[in-house]
């Protein structure tokens, strides 16, 4: 399992979007192959929000969670 990399900025943020496409989708009368890429990028946000985990970002080596100042070591 990898740690948590997004911060909690970026959870809220991801969460919103996803929520926010999850009920654009769902909202609408039909679903074609657009809808449903687009239900999948919401379950994909929405999971990256709860928690707390995306594989891109491990993958790139990105960490946006800040350090607790208890781990900042200086000189």
């Amino acid at each position: 399992m990898i740690e948590k990399n997004l911060g909690n900025i970026e959870r809220l943020v991801r969460l919103i979007i996803g929520v926010a496409l999850a009920f654009f989708v769902f909202s609408r009368p039909s679903i074609n192959a657009v809808e449903i890429f687009i239900s999948i990028a919401a379950l994909f946000l929405i999971l990256n929000g709860v928690f707390s985990r995306c594989f891109l970002w491990w993958a790139l080596g990105i960490n946006t969670i800040k350090p607790h100042p208890s781990e900042c070591r200086y000189g």
